[in-house]
C-alpha cells in the first residue's frame, strides 16, 4: 500500500509493486477513454517499467526505449542528457504514447517530445506518467497522482539510497532514521553501508 513517510524532516512516498500495478491500471483507463496509441516510447529507466506494463494492458506490441536523464540529486535535476536515441520506424500516421514515471520539473518529457519525437513528424503524440510534481513545467496528457514528496519507486531503491547517502547527511547521521529508511527501502544493511561509503 502506497504510504507517505517522514524521515529527518523530509517527506517520502513509498511505493510497492502492487501500488505501481494499481496506478498503471488507472493510468491505462484514463488513456483508453480518449486515445488509441499504436506505439509506445518509454523513457529509461523508470518510464520503461511503466511503458511495458501499459503495453501489456493496452495490447500494444511496439515499445521503444529512449534514454534521457536529468536527476543528479534530491534537489538537483540538472540539464537533460540524451544517452540512447531510439531506433524508430517512420512515424507518419502513428499515434505515439510517450511514457515516463514522473514529471518533476518537466524537462525530460519536454526534451523527448520536442527534440526527439516532433522532428520525426508522428501522426499524434500524447504523454503519460504515474506522478507529477506540483511545480512541473510540463503537465502530461495523462497522470495519476500529484505529490511533492520524494518518490521511492520499487525499481530505484538503490539509486534513492545512493542519492540520499550523498546529499542528505543530516537524515543519515541519525542512526535510527537511517535504519528506518534502509528497512523501508528493503535494502540489506551490509549493502546500504557499502553504498553509503562509496557515496562519501
Amino acid at each position: 500500500m502506497a504510504r507517505e513517510v517522514h524521515i529527518g524532516g523530509r517527506s517520502f512516498l513509498l511505493l510497492a509493486w502492487e501500488d505501481i500495478m494499481e496506478q498503471v491500471e488507472e493510468l491505462a483507463g484514463k488513456i483508453e477513454r480518449s486515445y488509441s496509441p499504436d506505439t509506445i516510447v518509454g523513457i529509461l529507466r523508470g518510464g520503461l517499467f511503466v511503458a511495458n506494463l501499459l503495453s501489456d494492458i493496452l495490447g500494444i506490441d511496439e515499445v521503444y526505449p529512449l534514454g534521457l536523464r536529468s536527476y543528479r540529486g534530491v534537489e538537483d535535476r540538472g540539464e537533460v542528457h540524451i544517452y540512447h536515441w531510439p531506433k524508430l520506424p517512420p512515424l507518419d500516421n502513428h499515434s505515439i504514447l510517450l511514457v515516463d514515471d514522473v514529471s518533476d520539473e518537466g524537462k525530460t518529457l519536454w526534451t523527448a517530445l520536442n527534440k526527439i519525437l516532433a522532428p520525426l513528424s508522428p501522426g499524434d503524440v500524447k504523454t503519460a506518467v504515474l506522478h507529477i510534481k506540483p511545480w512541473t513545467s510540463f503537465k502530461p496528457d495523462y497522470y495519476v497522482v500529484t505529490t511533492s514528496s520524494w518518490i521511492l519507486y520499487p525499481w530505484s531503491r538503490y539509486e534513492s539510497w545512493r542519492i540520499l547517502s550523498r546529499e542528505q547527511a543530516g537524515i543519515l547521521s541519525d542512526e535510527a532514521e537511517a535504519e528506518r529508511l534502509v528497512t523501508l527501502l528493503g535494502i540489506s544493511r551490509e549493502r546500504a553501508r557499502r553504498l553509503q561509503r562509496e557515496s562519501e
